[in-house]
């Protein structure tokens, strides 16, 4: 069985149609460390990873191929189950990051899951897609 070998997340790919757009908002708004770019991608890290290797979010350009070859446009989008990307947050932020996507005029929503003791916030990303600010309260 492989689960058993996994140590952590590697990294999440989107796919992006404005590059520089993208690449402002999670550079500029979420803070992420930008460690390699280009016009066809670009790579944040999140945090340190397993091994040597970065927990990353990277934006690749819609006209990259995918691992098997595959352009965009062979890939059917109503077959993702891409629901939402979450980032993990230190709950002693968590009103300080509400505060600030007040001031900056970013629409967000709250919801707590109490039977697991996390609360989140969710936003969307220039192209829509949700990224979920996540941290665990103990309080919950």
């Amino acid at each position: 069985m492989v689960g058993n070998k996994i140590k952590g997340l590697g990294e999440i790919v989107l796919r992006v149609n404005d590059m520089e757009l993208m690449r402002n908002f999670y550079q500029n708004v979420l803070g992420l460390e930008s460690i390699r770019n280009s016009k066809d991608y670009t790579f944040f890290k999140i945090a340190e990873g397993y091994g040597g290797h970065n927990q990353t979010i990277a934006l690749f350009a819609k006209t990259n191929l995918t691992a098997f070859g595959e352009k965009l446009a062979q890939i059917e989008i109503s077959h993702s189950s891409l629901h939402h990307v979450a980032l993990e947050i230190d709950v002693k932020d968590y009103e300080e990051i509400i505060d600030l996507l007040k001031k900056q005029n970013i629409e967000f929503v709250t919801e707590a899951f109490e039977w697991i003791k996390w609360k989140s916030i969710f936003i969307k990303d220039p192209e829509k897609n949700v990224v979920e600010l996540v941290c665990y309260d103990s309080n919950l």
